[in-house]
């Protein structure tokens, strides 16, 4: 009979892993338990997004709370070269955790969410910081899945043009329109950053359009059909890693 090898099991702590033991609260306790499935003696890796992966042993856990031993220091698995920085059209919710967790898992360094004049969701203030505290907690899951150390950034919803504006200077600039005359294999052989920016479920509209254009952003085209725009999004993050990042 085969025997099947337990996965590597990671997870993300929001603190200095410092020390030789590291007490969790409840709600830690209970992903471990419940969720991953854990039990005294099962080992794992924490890591805390800031460059620290260390081996550990579950010593006890409980309701009330976990204790893990910490062992050796790990080696991270490098961030991609590509700082690739996706300009998302939200979207609705469930095509929107798509993204976010897809695009963490392709080495995305970035996220930032648009509202565009197309775009059917609208977050007021109180509920787009609740949906941004989520996104980043999928993000910060999908890196413990894929094995990546750093969660990519995921900034508050705005309008296109104040993303635009608050876009760091370098790297070329993408965005994604069916049609366009250009194709990815137009494109230079070598980037150290980029930025694609990927329209809603309607489309881009004109305005949105002059927006791009105007923050210097090169309209391309990925192939004959219509994607989706969680399709669109992921597409294009894997296809710019696979020519210019680590895929």
């Amino acid at each position: 009979m085969a025997i099947v090898k337990r996965r590597n099991v990671r997870l993300y702590l929001e603190r200095e892993l410092t020390g030789d033991t590291l007490a969790l609260g409840e709600r830690e306790a209970h992903y471990l338990g419940t969720v991953l499935r854990l039990r005294s003696g099962d080992r794992l890796v924490a890591f805390d997004g800031r460059g620290t992966e260390r081996a550990a042993v579950v010593r006890s856990i409980g309701r009330r709370g976990a204790e893990l031993e910490l062992e050796d220091a790990l080696e991270p698995l490098p961030e991609s070269p590509l700082a690739l920085t996706l300009v998302q059209a939200v979207v609705k919710s469930d095509a929107m955790d798509r993204i976010v967790q897809k695009a963490t898992e392709l080495g995305v360094a970035a996220i930032a969410p648009a509202f565009t004049e197309f775009g059917v969701v609208k977050l007021e203030n109180e509920r787009s910081e609740r949906r941004v505290e989520h996104w980043l907690r999928i993000a910060q899951s999908a890196c413990e899945q894929s094995g990546r150390h750093v969660p990519p950034a995921v900034h508050p919803p705005a309008p296109l043009g104040a993303v635009l504006d608050a876009l760091a200077p370098a790297g070329l600039r993408l965005a994604l329109v069916p049609g366009a005359s250009r194709k990815l294999d137009a494109l230079p052989a070598h980037a150290a950053a980029a930025t694609v920016a990927i329209g809603p479920e309607g489309g881009w509209g004109a305005e949105d359009l002059r927006e791009l254009r105007g923050a210097g952003f090169e309209e391309i085209d990925l192939g004959p059909r219509i994607l989706r725009a969680d399709t669109a999004a992921l597409a294009a993050c894997a296809l710019l890693q696979q020519r210019w990042g680590d895929l």
